[in-house]
């Protein structure tokens, strides 16, 4: 794969499965039912809230990857892993065990407390497919992000056009006078 279409299918992946990850945090996760059929819907943003933070320094790596050089890239993409590795780590603590993610709701509707007391109450769990997406989503930035560290050396470099020029300047005033303005101090020799 090239460098320029690595660099756009890391950018890419990394945007498509943040939010994907943020959209997920939106949903219900799980439908938990109680006494007398009371049901409880539990949205991603109740049972996994650090989810939307973590999309969003998804969002955020990707803007900082986009204008890195080399080795900061490698860098970018191993934090963008370890992100990966803290979504899929939340959405499975969420999944193994959803009494103790929801036990606030369940708190709130009932005005039960205790995860104990919590679990003996619950009747029935079930879940839907967005808490298994979001741990997904986690696994797939895990492999965008080693992309990322693997493929780094061969993505385009960032243009000069900023860069400061450490040219010598004539003795000329007027090519001192417009290396000033180019940023280049003429006494620097």
């Amino acid at each position: 794969m090239s460098g320029k279409r690595s660099r756009s299918v890391v950018l890419a992946g990394l945007v498509v499965l943040a939010a994907l990850v943020m959209l997920t945090w939106t949903q219900r996760w799980f439908t938990i039912t109680l006494p007398d059929d009371v049901a409880v819907e539990v949205l991603g943003s109740d049972a996994a809230g650090a989810l939307a933070a973590l999309a969003l320094s998804v969002f955020a790596l990707v803007a900082a990857l986009s204008i890195a050089s080399v080795l900061v890239r490698r860098i970018l993409g191993a934090v963008a892993a370890a992100v990966g590795v803290a979504i899929v780590v939340v959405s499975q603590s969420t999944l193994a065990d959803p009494a103790l993610s929801s036990s606030e709701l369940v708190t709130q509707s009932t005005g039960i407390s205790g995860i104990d007391s919590v679990r003996a109450l619950i009747v029935m769990v079930e879940g839907s497919m967005w808490s298994y997406t979001a741990l997904i989503a986690g696994a797939l930035i895990i492999v965008v992000g080693l992309l990322a560290t693997i493929s780094a050396h061969r993505w385009p470099t960032a243009t000069k056009k900023y860069e400061r020029a450490t040219a010598v300047v004539a003795d000329d005033p007027a090519s001192q006078w417009d290396a000033q303005s180019r940023g280049i101090d003429p006494t620097e020799r």
